[in-house]
């Protein structure tokens, strides 16, 4: 199960699942919660399934758009493998706040990891990643993980898995309003409108957008296929000048097992 505006959170996800479907020789069932429709609906999970769940990382915290898909959904002590995929800065609390909400909701979390995607605001921060030294360590965390999963049939789930974040979660920030503009190359191809996660921009007229609506994913911006989409609201430039100033140095993922 996976959120993914710009789809680097879905290559991520989907590079583990392909793995450990082959590997345990299982069948591979994907949800892809970034629609609307798709997050209206319930979803369950029982002992007999592997439940992976990807998220990308907002200002260090889930997407609130997912929060409340994700704190409903439901297990029956049915094994779980959480990702947080960030863009570069940091994860913050966002690993813990998936384990804590899946952990309440009859999920046993067995591993962790946090990866890397090219930044929301930037084609500069984490350029092109997840990248082939990702998906190198996809493969490492997979095998890992289907290890574990040999030893848990053995002796069962064993001890709580620790992973990084603090709790109370850090607060949540508020951006202002997305001055997001439509250029004059913009040729109504409709790929942002098909696309946006939130039903923000106009079904009829790309040029139009709902602020109140829009998450600020930039999915618009890294799918327009002439560059049409823009972000030119000073304050959104001066924090995506500030990450590229600050956290350009490539980080690696980190894996919990």
């Amino acid at each position: 199960m996976y959120f993914s505006p710009t789809n680097t959170t879905e290559k991520t996800i989907l590079g583990i699942g392909e793995y450990l479907s082959n590997k345990l020789n299982c069948p591979l069932a994907k949800f892809n919660i970034t629609s609307p429709l798709a997050r209206e609906k319930t979803y369950s999970f029982n002992k007999d399934d592997i439940f992976i769940l990807g998220l990308p990382v907002y200002a260090g915290r889930i997407p609130e758009i997912v929060e409340k898909l994700v704190a409903n959904l439901k297990g029956d002590g049915t094994l779980a493998i959480i990702v947080a995929v960030y863009g570069n800065r940091h994860y913050d609390d966002a690993l813990l706040e998936m384990k804590n909400l899946l952990k309440d909701n009859g999920f046993n979390i067995i591993a962790a990891a946090a990866f890397i995607g090219e930044h929301s605001f930037s084609d500069k921060i984490a350029a092109n990643r997840p990248d082939s030294e990702d998906m190198q360590l996809i493969k490492t965390l997979s095998e890992k993980i289907s290890d574990k999963l040999v030893s848990i049939s053995d002796k069962g789930v064993g001890e709580d898995l620790t992973v990084e974040g603090n709790f109370p979660y850090k607060e949540r920030s508020k951006l202002p309003p997305l001055s997001q503009e439509t250029t004059n190359d913009c040729i109504s191809c409709m790929d942002c409108v098909e696309n946006c996660p939130n039903e923000a921009i106009g079904e009829f007229n790309p040029a139009t957008i709902d602020h109140d609506k829009c998450i600020r994913c930039c999915s618009c911006i890294k799918i327009c296929p002439v560059s049409a989409k823009i972000i030119d609201n000073e304050k959104i430039l001066g924090l995506k000048a500030m990450l590229e100033e600050n956290f350009m140095e490539r980080r690696e993922p980190e894996l919990f097992i």
